[in-house]
């Protein structure tokens, strides 16, 4: 599963995944890789931290 975090590059530390698009990161979960759940947790935080956009 691939997680998006729009603002990536706003949360530290930033996951690993870059994107074409600037501020997107990506953090890829796989069932056969062992998964920082504290880290994945933090991050999740952050985001729901960061201000929306607004138009």
């Amino acid at each position: 599963m691939k997680v998006t975090f729009f603002r990536g590059t706003a949360l530290r530390p930033a996951p690993p995944g870059e994107s074409k698009q600037k501020d997107t990161r990506y953090f890829d979960i796989r069932a056969d890789d062992p998964l920082d759940e504290e880290l994945v947790a933090s991050w999740i935080r952050q985001a729901s931290e960061l201000p929306g956009w607004v138009p």
